[in-house]
Formats: C-alpha cells, structure tokens, sequence
C-alpha cells in the first residue's frame, strides 16, 4: 500500500509538470507573436535585422538560465 506522503509527492509532481508544460506552450506562442510582430511593425528591410537581434537576445537567455541552473549544481 502506498502512503499518504507518497501520494502527495506524486500530486505535486504531477501538477508541477503540468505547470511546466503550460508554460513551454506560452513560451512557444510568446515567441512566434513576437515574430509575427516584428513582421507588422517593421517594414521588410529592417525585418532580418529584429529578427536577428531577438535571436541573439534569446539564445543569451536560454544559455545564461542554462548556465546558472545545470552548470552551477
């Protein structure tokens, strides 16, 4: 039989996953409207250059909470 801490541990995980699954699909719509935005703000010659400075500006974030999360423990 399992005990009651057990399954709490389990709820709590579950929901936490939930959570996180959540908040990957909002950092996915996050990013492709901001894409589309760059789009409708600026006109075609200056697109590539948003687009470029947003990627960059990304991956900095992505590395850097990599770095401070996975590296440091």
């Amino acid at each position: 039989m399992v005990n009651r801490e057990k399954i709490e541990d389990y709820f709590y995980t579950g929901t936490f996953l939930i959570a996180m699954l959540f908040a990957l699909l909002s950092v996915f719509k996050i990013y492709f409207s901001i894409e589309e935005l760059i789009r409708v703000w600026f006109t075609y010659k200056y697109q590539n250059i948003f687009q470029t400075f947003y990627g960059i500006a990304v991956l900095a974030i992505c590395v850097y909470l990599m770095r401070v999360r996975l590296i440091k423990k």
